[in-house]
Order: structure tokens, then sequence, then C-alpha cells
């Protein structure tokens, strides 16, 4: 199993429902766990392996020893409240940039014994499944910056080569999260997630 890369056409393809699980389903879930943390991800889409099911793995703990299951996953309700998060993408290496989602949503899940989880997310939380369900309905980052902007950076994509404002080089690991002041009023509330 891998990650599949930009501009690799099956990253557009459109996920199915998971009907069941079985014991191979359980297998490729494993699979893409160890697939995450060896890539130093904290979620993966099984679009991004070529497996067009609705299936995400995901670890948001400090140690990255606790990995969780999205199975069919559904966003409920999204917030009017936004945040932009400086995002990358295991499918596309050496990217990040800025893209703005709902700062909470509300979603509905099923992990792999079945049950059925329906939870109000935000920040990090809300940001990852946002990201992972694009993955699911074909979607990249790429897709939500400005169409000049996207198509520069696949130009550069295309040959190797990321503008320097949008290389992770020397960028540490860590997920800043900042919060659009509400129309005009002074506002210092960035905080940061790690």
């Amino acid at each position: 199993m891998k990650i599949l890369r930009f501009p690799d056409p099956r990253l557009r393809i459109k996920a199915k429902d998971l009907k069941f699980v079985d014991s191979e389903t359980k297998i490729i879930l494993e699979k893409m766990k160890e697939l995450m943390y060896a890539e130093d991800g904290i979620g993966l889409a099984a679009t991004q392996v070529g497996i067009p099911l609705k299936i995400f793995v995901f670890d948001l703990s400090e140690e990255k020893n606790d990995p969780k299951v999205a199975i069919n996953p559904k966003i409920i309700q999204f917030s009017r409240e936004k945040i932009i998060f400086n995002e990358g993408c295991l499918s596309i290496p050496n990217l990040r940039i800025p893209v703005e989602r709902a700062k909470k949503i509300s979603v509905e899940w099923f992990d792999e014994n079945g049950n059925r989880f329906v939870q109000q997310l935000e920040d990090l939380s809300a940001v990852l499944f946002q990201h992972e369900i694009d993955h699911l309905l074909g979607k990249l980052i790429i897709d939500k910056l400005p169409t000049e902007e996207r198509r520069e950076i696949i130009k550069n994509l295309l040959s190797g080569k990321l503008p320097e404002k949008l290389s992770t080089s020397g960028i540490p690991p860590t997920y800043t999260i900042a919060v659009k002041p509400k129309e005009k009023k002074k506002s210092n509330s960035d905080s940061s997630v790690t």
C-alpha cells in the first residue's frame, strides 16, 4: 500500500459508502494506520491509497498512539465562524497552504466495530474531518485556492518545484489556527494547537 501523489487521477474519484466491515477491511484499516504514522500524518483517507470507499483513519493524540477510524463520515452542520488553517496533505508533499474552513462542525460517522458517533468538533478536529471528507469527495487542498494561485501551484507541482513561500522546508510541525476577527472589530484571538 502506498500513498497516491498529485496529479494521480484516482485522487479525484468520489468514494462510495462502505456497506460492511469484514476481515479484509480490517487489514486495510491497519495498513492505512501504519502508513499514516510512517508518513508522519494525522489523517489518511482511503482514496489517498486508491481505495474508493468512505473511510479515513486519524490520530490527533500528542503521543501518536490513539488511531481512530471514521467510516461513512457525514458533516451534519457547519458553523458560520471560520478559521484559517495552514494545511498540508500527504498526497501533495512539501506544500502547506492557508485554507479557510468552518471552525466548528457537527459530524456523524461509524467506527470499524459499527459504533455510531455524532459529535461537535472544533479547531484541529474540525479541520481534519473537513480535509479528509474533501478527499472522499475527490477534492484536494489546492482546490480551495483562487484560480490564478491554483494554476501557479499546479504548474510548479508538475514541474517539480514549489514557490518558496508555500514550501514546508524548515517549517516545524506545528499547526496554527487563526480565528478570523468578526467584521472590523479588533481581535487578538489567534491560538495555536500542537
